[in-house]
């Protein structure tokens, strides 16, 4: 491992700061339950990266009004770029207003924003998962088209499955397909996930031992 050190001061705080909140899990309280100093470290190096995390969300809110302001500003696509905007400037309002009802006049939290996400975000996104499902299946399709194999055939096979099974008319008719869908559903899938975020853990240690040890330093050059 080859490591860099470049930018002395800035790879010590990361990798100082690293250690406290890597510590402070398995230091952080005593055998009383109260906080140790490595506890209130943790806590205090926690909570300004997520005070950090807000600002970058409100940073690229920023950026991303600012594209679209650019765009309709050259005539490019205005029209998606001023829907976008309206909707931001009406969720945020809306959330803001929220806000003020539920802290200033005791309101339960944030109705009409819940609201906005029931009866439109909810729609959009089961409307884009409904085009997912129509697109893996053309793209099944091509694929068995180009490249008969056994994978080939058991993708296809366990996509037209789940769409069958998850029918109430074949539900009723075919009792068996609805349990091999849940099956695939309760089995296959979640181990499918499981895999994936072991994967993804495994791969963010590595990424946290290669940044505590500066060999990658994306926080200096």
């Amino acid at each position: 491992m080859k490591l860099k050190f470049r930018a002395p001061l800035s790879t010590a705080l990361a990798i100082g700061v690293g250690l406290i909140v890597l510590l402070g899990y398995f230091f952080g309280q005593s055998a009383s339950g109260e906080l140790t100093l490595l506890g209130v470290l943790r806590n205090f190096f926690l909570q300004g990266a997520v005070i950090w995390a807000a600002v970058a969300l409100i940073v690229g809110i920023a950026n991303l009004a600012s594209v679209h302001l650019h765009k309709i500003q050259k005539n490019q696509q205005a029209g998606y770029s001023f829907i976008l905007l309206l909707s931001l400037i009406l969720t945020v309002s809306v959330g803001i207003y929220d806000i003020i009802q539920t802290h200033l006049n005791g309101e339960l939290n944030f109705q009409r924003l819940g609201w906005v996400f029931t009866n439109i975000q909810l729609p959009v996104a089961t409307s884009l998962m409904a085009v997912l499902a129509i697109s893996l299946t053309y793209a099944a399709g091509r694929l068995l088209a180009r490249r008969l194999n056994l994978i080939s055939v058991a993708f296809i096979g366990t996509i037209l499955l789940l769409i069958i099974g998850s029918m109430p008319v074949i539900a009723t008719q075919a009792p068996f397909l609805t349990d091999l869908r849940a099956w695939i559903l309760g089995v296959v899938t979640v181990a499918g996930t499981r895999g994936i975020l072991l994967g993804i853990a495994l791969g963010t240690v590595a990424t946290g031992i290669r940044i505590l040890t500066g060999s990658d330093r994306p926080y200096g050059s």
